[in-house]
């Protein structure tokens, strides 16, 4: 090759990169800022113009609604400075361009308390991810250090729509909803890839958590107040499986403290599971109540419809239940499910079992067998002789090292607190 085709050629590289690095910049990530002063904000908060450019934190916009979100590239951040306060209405988020590698990210900046969004009478949800019946597979939506307040009037915090994959939920505050996080899977892809860590749900009058979701996890969250009526049919997590979710989930770490409870007492559901689940792990958990009726179960991993249920391949371990009802770990329809090392505590002198497995099956349910109940342990310091470690109604199950503790010995050793 001459020297004049040499020069021609690297050129011609030159260019070619330049362009590449041009278009890469023009599709990278961009990043907005946003500050809002409502009536509950810092004293040295500052409010931003939606007029402003928004690209740093001296010329912050004011609302999320001054940006087109569904327009973004992938990699895009929304930050909220700490201390600000927001009367947010709806957003919709339904972006074609973000991933699971690069995702939409509305996080907080700055120092303080976490950015407040204050979002009442929403008659469907604050952050809506997608729209109803939708079926465009969007993914990769990540919300963290975030709080957001219904004021006790608005519907759902967030709605999981239908079709979706990879949202991150962590270390925010959902309050003040009927229900803090709503997930509904369905055909044909369902609601995939869902992290809900660390985050504080309480004061919800309904329920904490409630759908369907699959290869997701559920960990290290306080679960607080929710469901003010009381009622069987709430709780702090209701989950249940269809043919489009329910697969592959976890639910590791969690504190659930005083759901459920009117005047004091407990009288309706905690974490509760209907429906066709397959894949499921319940670990190190700890339900707390002070006082609970009857109807205040613990773990109900149980039958609820009409339709034909089952719970396959689950394993529920290492978890610490006080004081509920009937039972702390209720169970059926439930083939080959582990239950092992779990500490079950219990003051009430009433009746309770720690460990109930089985029931007459409805149509189309799967019959209970082949359940393992292992070194589980139960706490009775009042030894009412209603009370016993475990109840198992499951052909060819294999029942050893269950243990309960009465009087002294329910108090210390095994039993310390």
């Amino acid at each position: 090759m001459t020297r004049k085709r040499s020069r021609q050629a690297f050129a011609g590289f030159i260019i070619s990169l330049s362009l590449f690095v041009v278009a890469s910049a023009s599709a990278a990530g961009r990043t907005y800022y946003f500050s809002d002063c409502q009536p509950g904000a810092a004293a040295t908060c500052a409010p931003g113009k939606d007029s402003n450019p928004g690209t740093s934190e001296k010329s912050p916009k004011q609302t999320l609604a001054s940006v087109n979100i569904n327009a973004l590239p992938a990699g895009s951040k929304l930050l909220l400075a700490r201390g600000g306060v927001w009367l947010q209405p709806m957003v919709l988020l339904d972006n074609p361009h973000v991933t699971a590698e690069e995702p939409l990210v509305i996080d907080a900046y700055g120092s303080g308390e976490l950015p407040w969004l204050q979002a009442p009478d929403i008659k469907a949800s604050v952050f809506l991810l997608g729209t109803y019946n939708n079926t465009s597979y969007d993914g990769g939506y990540t919300f963290r250090n975030l709080k957001i307040d219904g004021r006790g009037s608005s519907q759902w915090g967030f709605f999981l729509s239908h079709n979706l994959h990879h949202v991150t939920i962590e270390n925010t505050e959902i309050t003040g909803f009927h229900i803090g996080i709503h997930t509904q899977a369905r055909a044909p892809r369902g609601v995939n890839n869902v992290l809900i860590r660390n985050n504080t749900i309480s004061r919800n009058h309904g329920m904490g958590i409630l759908g369907q979701m699959s290869d997701s996890v559920i960990e290290g969250n306080l679960f607080e107040g929710n469901n003010f009526s009381g009622s069987g049919f709430d709780h702090a997590i209701y989950l249940s499986g269809n043919d489009a979710g329910g697969r592959n989930n976890v639910v590791r770490n969690n504190i659930f403290r005083q759901n459920s409870v009117v005047k004091g007492v407990c009288s309706g559901g905690n974490v509760t599971m209907h429906g066709q689940m397959d894949g499921m792990l319940i670990e190190g958990n700890t339900i707390e109540q002070k006082a609970a009726s009857m109807g205040c179960w613990g773990f109900s991993i149980t039958t609820g419809y009409t339709s034909g249920e089952w719970f396959r391949n689950f394993v529920v371990r290492n978890n610490t239940v006080i004081n509920l009802g009937g039972c702390a770990f209720c169970i059926n329809s439930s083939p080959g499910i582990v239950v092992e090392n779990n500490r079950v505590f219990n003051d009430q002198s009433a009746y309770h079992v720690a460990v109930r497995i089985g029931g007459k099956p409805g149509a189309g349910d799967e019959p209970d067998r082949d359940a393992v109940v292992r070194n589980n342990i139960a706490c009775f310091p009042k030894g009412d002789s209603r009370q016993s470690v475990a109840l198992i109604e499951s052909p060819g199950a294999k029942v050893t090292g269950n243990v309960a503790y009465t009087g002294a010995a329910a108090t210390t050793g095994a039993c310390a607190r």
